[in-house]
């Protein structure tokens, strides 16, 4: 140990200063002693300390002489004196000679029979020459002991014995009396605390030391014994206190004082049957709007006086209390007093409530006469109660689809109910009620009818309806998710280049049948080549827009009159029509049209101008106005041809004339006169004749017909020809 060593160290300083005095007679002898913690050389007059950490443990310091001399000492013996807690054993019996560097040993044991500081001293003999030398090594003993006592609340400390009693005095009920514990060490070495329990439901331990507490010689550690009744009884317990050298046993005891409160039912005949606090309290079972009751009395049966501070009831408005005393109310003990709990049901069935008389609760039940109907509904084999005026969900359910529940009415009362009537508020489509029991319909107690209801949205979002069972009313309520994505969209008929003035066909079907009625737009758009549009371009019904139908299970589109196509008109202008559809659900009107709708093109290419006909406008005896009318995609003509054949007999100097109609036509198409007319035109060619005749008798008779031709940078037109005669 540190202490031991400390001193050990000091005999050495000692030694040294012995052994530089010692007379030339004497051996020079190193003591060395081995403890369980240090080893330590010890001189002359030195000494080694041997504690123990409690009564009657056995310490054993091993110990060895060595000769570190020159000379030839004679060992005559080795002994101990002093306490006879200390022992030498194991020394060999001299005399005997100890050679120079030799060594020789044995045991010293203490055993703690005391706590209080022990001493032994060992005597070494040896001889040398003619000398006598005593070597002399003090040893000191110390050990713990623990004892006990007790300090009651506002008391004196009492020693306590093993097995001994702590007492503690009356306590009221839920008040606490503390009493301190004292440990002490009155040894001369320190001890070890280890634990302390305490047993008892009355009883239990505060601030009690950590475990391998340290405890040292003449100091204590304390701890709190709590009481702390909660009933009116004998309180009985045990404290343990163990330390490292013993463990010790204590009893505990307690008694209590205060009100003690009991509760009976106090029958009609005046019948007393007991009650405990959180039981269950039937009242008598009573038609809605009438009134049942039973009368509650409480007694102190404590050795004090008690105080009431409160008597409730919950509900308030379904469990009424009458005839309580007044509070707060002092109840001395041996006293009892009476109040009654009303039940008053406004709805059939099981009511259940609490009543409060102080701290304790207790449970009450009554059972309410008459019919009673109870809603619910059942969604996906889950059962769902709703009240009036509440809301049925339905699952949510794509467009065209359908989503279904079962809507129950049990009677829940104990009473028969009558069901007279069942129905929406509003007709519609979207919800529908299946097949419904036959009203009126008479419900006996637990009985229960019910139908199915169907949500069939049109549309996308919350739908929402009244279902009307007599007077009550349900809010129906459901989602419609997206319908089926539309199968790819086709287009049949014309398609690609087109001759100007047609009417081809169009139609437009799905890749496969669709489950929901659909209708939509097929829009007509005219991107014209020669930067002037055609109102010409459009259907055949008019506009450029139409619609159509698709019927449910079908892929097909359906126009107007019922036609599979629809006609469009080409115009006269270069360009390109390009037909797109727009499609949504009949019902809801739920866009279908993929973001990239697919479209049809027909073109119409630009080309050589074409003549529809030539007519005589005007004729006099030498003049002929012709007219040219035809079209032109480009809207461009840049020249004319005409040729003339004469009447038989006569002669005509001029058979073909070539005209230049680059400035008139550009000025025709170039103003706001021809944007209604497309590529159409119609030019007057004024002609005047000279010369002379034969057999007719005007020059103008002399043509016998005339053929036109116009051209542009596309090339020439057809020919058509005009009789005149």
């Amino acid at each position: 140990m540190l202490k031991s060593f400390r001193v050990a160290a000091g005999a050495l300083l000692f030694s040294a200063a012995v052994l530089a005095q010692t007379p030339a007679n004497t051996a020079n002898l190193g003591i060395r002693f081995s403890l369980p913690d240090s080893v330590v050389d010890v001189a002359d007059g030195g000494t080694i300390n041997m504690p123990v950490s409690a009564l009657g443990q056995t310490l054993t310091a091993g110990f060895t002489v060595t000769n570190r001399g020159t000379t030839l000492p004679q060992i005559n013996f080795a002994q101990m004196s002093g306490s006879t807690d200390f022992t030498l054993f194991g020394v060999q019996e001299g005399p005997f000679a100890l050679n120079p560097g030799a060594s020789f040993g044995g045991q010293v044991t203490y055993k703690a029979t005391t706590s209080q500081r022990t001493t032994a001293r060992m005597q070494l003999n040896y001889t040398v020459g003619n000398a006598t030398v005593n070597v002399f090594i003090n040893f000191v003993g110390t050990a713990p002991e623990f004892t006990y006592s007790v300090i009651p609340q506002g008391g004196n400390a009492t020693p306590l014995t093993d097995g001994a009693t702590i007492a503690f005095p009356n306590t009221a009920v839920d008040a606490v009396a503390n009493a301190v514990v004292v440990v002490t060490n009155r040894g001369t070495y320190q001890g070890t605390f280890n634990t302390a329990t305490v047993t008892g439901e009355s009883f239990q331990s505060i601030g009690v030391p950590l475990p391998g507490t340290i405890v040292d010689a003449g100091r204590d550690v304390r701890f709190t014994v709590q009481y702390a009744p909660k009933t009116l009884a004998d309180a009985r317990g045990a404290l343990s206190v163990e330390t490292a050298d013993k463990r010790v046993a204590f009893n505990l005891t307690g008694s209590s004082t205060g009100a003690q409160f009991t509760y009976e039912l106090v029958g009609p005949n005046g019948a007393a049957t007991p009650l405990r606090p959180n039981s269950m309290i039937n009242l008598p079972d009573i038609a809605v709007g009438e009134k049942s009751s039973v009368v509650v009395r409480f007694r102190n049966t404590g050795n004090a006086e008690g105080r009431i501070a409160l008597i409730s009831s919950a509900p308030p408005t379904l469990f009424t209390l009458t005839e309580v005393p007044l509070l707060p109310l002092v109840v001395p003990a041996g006293s009892a007093f009476n109040f009654t709990v009303n039940f008053n049901p406004t709805t059939p069935g099981r009511q259940l409530g609490r009543l409060r008389i102080g701290g304790d609760d207790f449970e009450l039940a009554g059972n309410g006469l008459g019919a009673q109907l109870t809603y619910s509904y059942v969604a996906n084999n889950v059962s769902t109660t709703v009240a009036s005026a509440g809301s049925v969900i339905f699952t949510p359910a794509a467009v065209g689809g359908s989503s279904n529940l079962r809507f129950v009415i049990t009677n829940t009362g104990t009473s028969p109910a009558t069901v007279s009537s069942i129905g929406l508020a509003t007709a519609t489509t979207i919800f529908t009620l299946g097949a419904l029991p036959a009203l009126p319909s008479t419900l006996q107690p637990n009985a229960s009818i019910g139908f199915p209801v169907t949500f069939a949205p049109n549309a996308l979002g919350t739908s929402t309806g009244t279902l009307r069972i007599d007077t009550a009313t349900f809010t129906l309520s459901g989602a419609g998710n997206a319908p089926p994505p539309l199968p790819a969209i086709r287009f049949d008929g014309a398609t690609g280049a087109q001759e100007p003035l047609q009417q081809p066909a169009i139609g437009l079907t799905l890749a496969e049948n669709y489950p929901l009625a659909l209708t939509g737009t097929l829009t007509l758009t005219f991107n014209s080549e020669v930067f002037s549009n055609d109102p010409a371009v459009q259907f055949a019904t008019g506009g450029r827009a139409v619609n159509f139908t698709i019927p449910a299970g079908s892929n097909r589109a359906i126009f107007s009159n019922n036609a599979n196509q629809i006609r469009v008109q080409t115009g006269s202008v270069a360009g390109s029509i390009v037909l797109t559809p727009a499609i949504s659900t009949l019902d809801g009107g739920i866009v279908l049209t993929p973001s990239l709708p697919p479209t049809a093109t027909l073109t119409v290419a630009q080309g050589a101008p074409r003549i529809l006909s030539v007519t005589l406008s005007a004729k006099t005896a030498n003049t002929i106005t012709l007219l040219i009318s035809g079209y032109a995609t480009s809207r461009q003509v840049t020249q004319g041809v005409l040729n003339f054949t004469p009447v038989s007999g006569e002669t005509v100097t001029t058979t073909s004339l070539t005209l230049p109609l680059d400035s008139s036509f550009i000025g025709w198409f170039n103003s706001a006169q021809s944007a209604q007319f497309g590529g159409l035109f119609t030019v007057s060619i004024p002609l005047t004749l000279a010369g002379d005749v034969k057999n007719v008798t005007q020059i103008s008779d002399t043509i016998q017909s005339v053929s036109a031709t116009l051209s542009n940078s596309r090339g020439t037109s057809n020919s058509v020809s005009l009789t005149l005669r």
